[in-house]
Formats: C-alpha cells, structure tokens, sequence
C-alpha cells in the first residue's frame, strides 16, 4: 500500500510536532537540570528513551508499517 502525497504530507507533519515538542521538552529539562541538580545530567535519560519513539513514528510516517493489500 503506499501513501498518497497527501497522507504523506500529513504524517510528516505530525513527526515534526513530535520532535519539536520533544525538543521544547527537553530544553526545559536541561534547564531545570542545570538549575537544581548540575552534577548528574539525568535529563538524558529522557532524550535516550524518546529517540526510539521518533524513529518509530518517522518509520510510520515513511509508510514502513503499512501492510500491502491483497491482490496488489
């Protein structure tokens, strides 16, 4: 099955939401990070557990997921 321009359109921008509130996110996890506890940079175990998740939703954006129908 593949992805009309439209759809793909559409999946692409939700990844882009995603990752710029994953960004946003994170900068204000460093901030609090550099504010309260310096010495141990814990906010990268949020950045480490979130990549996966945007790879994954870019996969589905690429149309990686979708299953080919019968017949086709």
């Amino acid at each position: 099955m593949s992805l009309t321009p439209e759809e793909r359109v559409r999946r692409g921008q939700i990844v882009r939401k995603h990752v710029m509130i994953g960004l946003l996110t994170l900068l204000v996890l460093i901030a609090v990070n550099a504010l309260f506890s310096s010495r141990y940079p814990w906010w990268l175990w949020v950045l480490i557990a979130w990549m996966p998740l945007v790879a994954g939703h870019t996969a589905w954006a690429m149309g990686m997921f979708e299953r080919k129908k019968e017949g086709s």
